[in-house]
């Protein structure tokens, strides 16, 4: 088989003290055809001596690049001069403060090797903050599909616009250089923060991509980097950048070939609607309030707090919720969108691209019909009784040769396990009746009242979001597990009264309170 010569672009700007190791992961990958283009942005430290010394010491590896004149002309542009003089059949990007783990490069070439109708490979990386023993756990970014899968385009790009944790990291990125030039690179505009999501987005509207499970790559976190969380101005940053970018991919797919697809439009206008600031108003009352409240003395201030929000015992007043009755019984149904089911249906919101096949639902088609639209080619219904009107397969998770075994390209299970006693039975039955690249898309309670209709019968159980992790992780790889939660102390209390989503704040409900998990949502992939 053909080994491609694989060209790897490293752009830097006064990178400091993580330039060698970043250099020398790449030298020391195990695919034998490698290229190192590095490319100078218009650094004034010492780091073009160091590039100019590994480009003398590896002539046949390493190449030393920098715009004329020494410039600074920005990241779009110095990637933008790294394709064009990248001479492999593949290119791939690491920045200069990040590493690849030697087996990185082989594992995507034999991965896009084995998908020759795939043009680029994107996967995750490891968001790396104990490279300096910084008591801060490192986490995966998620993945937006199985393992192996192959995606159309612009099917990745809307999954990233509908929940932009799965974005593919530049880092993890490779792909075919005649694809890479046919998009014509990056965008010169952009200069630093989301020109990675400039140059990703142009592949992912045009260019097929085979997802890669490996943990190779280390996207480190330090302060240094403007687009990291360590940095205490990342949050501006990111949303003055995130507006940018989706006023420029708006314009960029009207002026294309995707602008007819709505479901692509429909995702691009939600998420500006999120990034676009809410309007300038006069200040109410209560911002004057606020804002006079900072003339306060602290002492002062930290008075009125316990007044206001009283701590000693017996000095907090419930008001109407002072009843051993809750508002609702029903969940809030009777007053509207119940708070869990705010949170559930957000969630396949998010992930909604991963529904779509030959999908199983238990109780209706409801969520597979909203959420999976034309990507749906069957939509079955799983109850345990057959007289409910549009069951298609009746039979008990725990318990199910009723159920064909590698069968469905996704499963939809909202608020059905707890009713389930052998639930690990259940997530065995899950994982057999997946297909290859399909996905489980699973919510749990967590804080909730229990039904006061007959599921009351069988409801077992509320998980943590640690045990709806382990239980998971028993029939599916522990890689391919995603586990979030949504909650905090307001939301729960609303939920438990039986108050409806409608009755809270976007904001009041969003806060995430680890203490207080309502609803807990599981993602699990079966490799392809």
């Amino acid at each position: 088989m053909n080994v491609p010569l694989v060209s790897v672009v490293m752009i830097f700007l006064n990178p400091g003290r993580f330039f060698e190791e970043a250099v020398l992961s790449v030298l020391g990958q195990t695919h034998p055809r490698v290229e190192l283009v590095l490319v100078d942005d218009g650094s004034t430290d010492e780091s073009p001596k160091a590039a100019q010394a590994f480009a003398e010491q590896y002539p046949d590896r390493v190449r030393l690049l920098e715009h004329p004149g020494h410039a600074n002309l920005g990241m779009s542009a110095s990637r933008n001069l790294g394709i064009s003089q990248a001479r492999g059949e593949l290119v791939a990007f690491l920045d200069a403060d990040d590493v690849w783990e030697p087996g990185h490069l082989a594992g995507d070439v034999a991965l896009l090797q084995a998908h020759p109708e795939a043009g680029m490979v994107c996967g995750r990386t490891l968001h790396w903050s104990g490279w300096d023993d910084a008591p801060v756990d490192d986490f995966l970014s998620p993945l937006p599909f199985a393992p192996g899968t192959v995606v159309p385009p612009p099917q990745l790009l809307r999954s990233v616009l509908r929940w932009g944790a799965v974005s593919t990291p530049i880092c993890n990125l490779l792909v075919r250089a005649e694809a890479l030039r046919a998009v014509g690179g990056s965008e010169d505009r952009f200069r630093g923060a989301y020109e990675d999501q400039v140059l990703l987005s142009k592949l992912e509207l045009e260019v097929p991509a085979v997802i890669s499970g490996q943990r190779t790559s280390r996207y480190r976190q330090h302060a240094a980097s403007h687009t990291t969380t360590a940095n205490p101005q990342a949050a501006q940053i990111e949303a003055t950048a995130r507006l940018q970018f989706l006023q420029w991919l708006s314009s960029y797919i009207d002026a294309g070939r995707h602008r007819e697809d709505r479901v692509l439009r429909d995702a691009v206008d939600a998420a500006l609607a999120v990034a676009t600031p809410a309007p300038r108003r006069l200040a109410s009352a209560g911002a004057l309030a606020r804002a006079a409240a900072h003339r306060v003395p602290p002492q002062v201030q930290r008075q009125l707090r316990r007044v206001a929000r009283p701590r000693r015992p017996g000095l907090v007043r419930l008001g109407s919720l002072a009843s051993t009755e809750p508002v609702s019984r029903f969940f809030g149904f009777d007053r509207g969108l119940p708070v869990d089911r705010y949170y559930i249906e957000g969630f396949l919101a998010e992930n909604a691209e991963n529904v779509g096949g030959r999908v199983l639902e238990v109780g209706d088609s409801s969520y597979t019909l909203r959420f999976g639209g034309d990507r749906v080619t069957r939509a079955d219904v799983l109850n345990v009784d057959a007289a409910m009107p549009g069951t298609t397969f009746a039979a008990d998770l725990a318990d199910a040769p009723e159920l064909p075994s590698e069968a469905f390209d996704c499963v939809v299970l909202t608020q059905t396990l707890h009713l389930v006693y052998d639930m690990a039975a259940a997530v065995r039955t899950l994982h057999r009746i997946l297909r290859p690249g399909g996905t489980v898309l699973a919510t749990v309670p967590g804080i909730s009242p229990v039904s006061a209709d007959r599921w009351a019968e069988t409801w077992y159980w509320s998980l943590t979001p640690l045990s709806a992790r382990l239980l998971f992780e028993e029939a599916f790889e522990p890689d391919l597990v995603e586990v979030r939660q949504w909650g905090n102390v307001l939301s729960a209390v609303a939920f438990v009264e039986g108050l409806s989503a409608q009755e809270l704040r976007p904001q009041e409900l969003d806060r995430v309170d680890p203490q207080y998990p309502v609803t807990v949502a599981v993602r699990a992939f079966k490799p392809a």
